[in-house]
């Protein structure tokens, strides 16, 4: 599966997926948070699935000392060219990185996988983080109005859901949609809550119809 998914994110990102896009708001978050926490701030972070930078080269203009990890060698070709300057980039999957940081950014990439490959994406966050390492999170949100064709495979009394997508550039892909109930439960026992979840709905660009929702949240551990 993660072979799959490297090929897929590297044809997405050839056709120029998140080329112009600015970051999404939850940068601005990420950074007003890690500088309320200077010894977090000033430590070193890991952004996990930074693709091509739309996100991550915020943090790195910010000053942060921030690894990229992405198990698509195309973003981070591209990432590189970017960013203009020699970047700590890693390619590889997250569940094969083994290391210790301050802090650590997830954004819209611990949807990839089934019901237990989320639980155990959680697992290793809390991992890498120190005590007092700050978690960040933007994840699918079981609210989405999913339009493309799928194939529901799991769905759980919580309300998460996982797909698999038919069609489109996810074809054969497996993607989670988690619920409250079921991040409260994730991060219960290793963390506590920093800025309590949101979730954002974004309504889809014409000709698509519907939204997407994604929850927002800001964890420590303990």
């Amino acid at each position: 599966m993660t072979r799959l998914t490297a090929l897929r994110w590297d044809a997405e990102y050839r056709n120029g997926r998140y080329a112009n896009d600015p970051p999404v708001p939850f940068v601005g978050e990420i950074l007003t948070a890690l500088d309320d926490a200077p010894a977090v701030r000033d430590g070193i972070g890991l952004y996990v699935g930074c693709g091509n930078g739309r996100n991550y080269l915020p943090l790195v203009d910010a000053g942060l000392r921030v690894c990229g990890l992405d198990l698509s060698f195309e973003a981070l070709r591209q990432l590189s060219r970017r960013g203009g300057r020699s970047l700590p980039l890693v390619c590889g999957e997250f569940q094969e990185w083994h290391g210790t940081v301050d802090y650590l950014v997830a954004i819209q990439v611990f949807q990839h996988g089934a019901r237990a490959v989320a639980a155990a994406y959680f697992a290793n966050v809390a991992a890498s983080l120190r005590p007092g390492g700050l978690f960040f999170l933007r994840v699918n949100a079981c609210a989405t109005q999913i339009v493309r064709p799928h194939t529901v495979i799991e769905r759980g009394g919580d309300g998460a859901i996982t797909v698999r997508y038919d069609a489109g550039p996810k074809t054969g892909l497996a993607v989670h949609f988690y619920s409250a109930a079921e991040l409260t439960e994730l991060t219960r026992d290793a963390f506590d809550v920093v800025q309590p979840l949101r979730e954002r709905r974004i309504e889809r660009a014409a000709p698509e119809t519907g939204f997407w929702a994604q929850w927002e949240g800001i964890w420590r551990r303990r």
